[in-house]
């Protein structure tokens, strides 16, 4: 008998608290690769009704394909498509991290969901699984009336596994269509289908994007929660300016990034130079200095934790 894991159990247990209704659908391998999948009928009502069908579905299908659905039936739109079983018996584990709201964040959605779009840890973990399963990442964004009508236009996209390569991409494109809808895609290549369609962004809303660990950055789409610059001297933003003061006061270490047109697209990235004032002065003029360099290109701003070896924080301080 097959052995549902806690973290579907507990998607399941969401989608219905949340008034959906769970679906199953299965498919052997040469209909998985060209996407054709078999609808599986589905006791409707309490948790346990559902997790025995689902039970019984893997059971019967063992050595296929198998995925739940969590369908808004009201609106007749997927909200959720997780895989929970392969032809070699592996299940994908759903993240367990919280949301906002204090639910967990859908590993997988389908379409214009009605979610938030997911507080930053639960994105970064959306993208660490799909990185850790070798799916790519892609990226689509859409502006208020063609979010309404579905149609979405395609963003750049990543193909590797460093996730804060990952990262970095959904926070620029998000900091580029700060109007508009943003949504993460996980592609399986292989299968040349969609195996995650999740909403990252809504327009005027912030997001928090993490790259691993306890530590996330943070950025508001309309830059209305920054501090002042106080009284320093400098033709840089003053959001600009609260994120240095914030990275010099914990005491991590400041460096920067540049990429033309072409490498930004592509997410691939040069270092500069780390900031080596202490003193929110000098390194602004370090950073002016560094942007003059560049002009014409975009500019990327680090913190970094030397002792963890890890970023803290990237945000984009010039385009061109």
């Amino acid at each position: 008998m097959s052995n549902i894991s806690d973290s579907v159990r507990q998607e399941i247990r969401r989608l219905l608290s949340q008034g959906y209704r769970v679906g199953v659908e299965y498919a052997d391998a040469r209909r998985f690769r060209s996407g054709s999948w078999t609808s599986a009928p589905i006791a409707q009502g309490g948790e346990s009704a559902v997790l025995a069908s689902v039970t019984a579905v893997l059971d019967e299908n063992e050595g296929k394909y198998v995925q739940i659905l969590g369908v808004d039936s009201k609106t007749r739109t997927r909200v959720l498509e997780l895989m929970i079983q392969r032809p070699d018996g592996a299940v994908t584990q759903v993240s367990k991290s919280k949301s906002a709201g204090g639910v967990s964040a859908p590993a997988a959605s389908n379409g214009n969901s009605g979610g938030n779009g997911g507080g930053g840890s639960d994105v970064a973990q959306i993208v660490k699984q799909l990185l850790n399963q070798g799916f790519r990442i892609g990226t689509e964004f859409a502006d208020a009336r063609r979010y309404r009508a579905t149609s979405w236009t395609s963003g750049p996209s990543y193909q590797g596994g460093r996730e804060s390569e990952a990262i970095a991409l959904l926070t620029n494109l998000v900091a580029e269509h700060e109007n508009d809808y943003v949504r993460l895609i996980g592609i399986d290549t292989t299968a040349r289908r969609r195996v995650t369609e999740l909403l990252i962004h809504k327009p005027g809303e912030p997001v928090t994007l993490s790259t691993g660990g306890a530590s996330t950055t943070s950025f508001n789409s309309s830059f209305g929660t920054a501090t002042a610059a106080g009284s320093v001297k400098t033709s840089l933003s003053s959001e600009i300016v609260a994120s240095v003061r914030r990275l010099l006061e914990n005491s991590y270490q400041i460096s920067t990034e540049h990429a033309d047109i072409r490498r930004f697209r592509s997410s691939s990235w040069h270092t500069c130079k780390p900031v080596s004032a202490t003193r929110i002065q000098d390194a602004i003029s370090e950073l002016e200095a560094c942007l003059n360099d560049h002009e014409g290109e975009y500019v990327r701003l680090i913190g970094i934790d030397k002792k963890a070896k890890r970023r803290v924080h990237e945000e984009i301080i010039q385009r061109p």
